[in-house]
């Protein structure tokens, strides 16, 4: 399989990176509100979720083209 260049990067992550709202990051990526908040959550709280590695690709992605762009 091709290596496309994309470095998987956590959405907790990407935030930091970016500076952006939960609104802006669920806006450009299509997922909820309600499971970037959980991918945000403190990873002691019942509430965090790990997110899977296609979602890690998914902002990789996103955190290439920002920087290109």
């Amino acid at each position: 399989m091709k290596n496309i260049g994309i470095k998987p990067i956590h959405p907790k992550e990407f935030k930091k990176v970016h500076n952006f709202s939960t609104y802006q990051m669920s806006r450009l990526s299509g997922y909820s509100v309600e499971a970037l908040k959980n991918w945000l959550a403190d990873e002691s709280s019942s509430r965090f979720v790990e997110p899977k590695p296609y979602i890690l690709n998914h902002f990789g992605a996103i955190h290439n083209y920002l920087l290109r762009s």
